[in-house]
């Protein structure tokens, strides 16, 4: 007859595990020989960390029994977690956290620095600063004619019949004209005069001055033939 009373004796038993990568998981592998699917308890503590538990009888009141923690890595996700056993091996897969990738802008086209020829340079600054050339031409050939119109209106022939009165202003306009042609002339006769004067008095002083030179010379030559004598 079995003994129902009897009390059990626990032996503790510590599980072999690793973990092994998969590409979007951690999986935790712990070894249970003898172990069933359920004689084991698996639970996430609010610590991060794995609880496996699991007791089973080897005879008698002998039994054989487990309780381990084991912390969780960060890059997985605990609310994900999922456990098999098969083969005496209990599996516990860790889903890895999903991270999304921030996008990121394409970086903006970099715009062609553009250098400023001195051509274009100096045309920038004739558009800003002054008038185009055209324009400047256009100033100048109109400035020109009324230059044109204006000699025309004093030097052209009166239209019509000249009257006493225009006679007399003609008049005192030749005789104004003749009067500074005759002093500019004037002037420049005294002018050749005075040149000529001028000439004519350095000519004079450079006569005297060869005169006195050779008068000089001969004092002195017949000096020395007076002194050789005596």
């Amino acid at each position: 007859m079995a003994n129902f009373g009897t009390e059990r004796v626990y032996q503790e038993f510590e599980p072999a595990t690793r973990w092994t990568s998969e590409p979007d998981a951690e999986i935790l592998v712990a070894d249970l020989p003898g172990f069933k699917k359920e004689q084991v308890k698996v639970a996430v503590t609010s610590t991060r960390k794995l609880r496996l538990t699991g007791e089973r009888p080897t005879g008698g009141n002998k039994w054989i029994r487990f309780h381990q923690e084991i912390p969780v890595p960060l890059t997985v996700d605990i609310d994900s977690v999922s456990a098999m056993f098969k083969d005496y091996k209990l599996y516990i897969r860790h889903p890895r956290i999903k991270t999304e990738t921030p996008q990121t802008k394409p970086p903006a086209p970099v715009k062609p620095l553009v250098v400023a020829k001195p051509h274009d340079q100096h045309e920038a600054k004739q558009s800003h600063g002054s008038k185009p050339n055209d324009q400047l031409k256009h100033d100048a050939e109109q400035k020109a004619g009324e230059v044109k119109s204006g000699k025309e209106g004093l030097t052209g022939e009166p239209k019509g019949t000249l009257s006493s009165k225009d006679h007399e202003e003609k008049d005192k306009v030749g005789a104004k004209w003749f009067e500074k042609y005759r002093e500019a002339t004037g002037n420049v006769v005294k002018e050749a005069k005075s040149k000529r004067q001028l000439l004519c008095n350095l000519t004079a002083s450079i006569i005297l001055v060869l005169l006195i030179l050779l008068y000089a010379r001969n004092a002195v030559r017949s000096s020395l033939v007076w002194n050789s004598e005596e």
